[in-house]
């Protein structure tokens, strides 16, 4: 296992730093989408390093795994694209700011390259139906009915991901 990153992220920088990337790269992104793209960055950064990348737990929801502070965020968008980065408060300032992960952790921006490569193609109801698998991590959740999806049934998922 790596040494542990610097930082575990809240959930809007990562989101924010996706968003950012899809604007520059002309991709649509809507409230499904994001919780899914945080998601499969959180399992492969799992997967990778052996730690996490945000400090929130995703719950098992009916679409899939669901961070209720991202889905607070940007619940208004409904089924359309985002359209503005999610605000938070800045540690350094005290102020509300639209915050994006920094681009000095290299290994955050080597991870979160091959996730969007793998994934902006998709559309949030595909990669919603990509969680409903039978035997992934919120499969299992729901089965046993379970509001958390466990890291360590995340991180044993991308790793079985990544061994096929």
């Amino acid at each position: 296992m790596a040494d542990a990153p610097t930082y575990v992220y809240k959930p809007t920088w990562v989101a924010n730093t996706f968003l950012w990337r899809a604007k520059e790269d002309r991709v649509g992104v809507d409230p499904l989408k994001i919780q899914k793209l945080v998601y499969n960055m959180h399992g492969w950064y799992l997967a990778t390093t052996g730690f996490p990348v945000v400090g929130d737990r995703f719950e098992a929801w009916p679409n899939g795994p669901v961070l209720s502070s991202l889905y607070q965020q940007f619940k208004k968008y409904r089924w359309n694209f985002i359209t503005e980065l999610a605000s938070d408060i800045d540690p350094q300032t005290g102020e509300a700011k639209a915050l994006v992960v920094a681009q000095s952790d290299e290994k955050f921006y080597e991870i979160f390259a091959a996730v969007w490569q793998r994934y902006k193609g998709f559309t949030g109801p595909e990669l919603s139906a990509l969680t409903h698998a039978a035997g992934t991590p919120w499969s299992k959740a729901r089965e046993e009915g379970h509001q958390y999806i466990s890291d360590d049934e995340i991180r044993a998922h991308f790793l079985e991901l990544a061994r096929a």
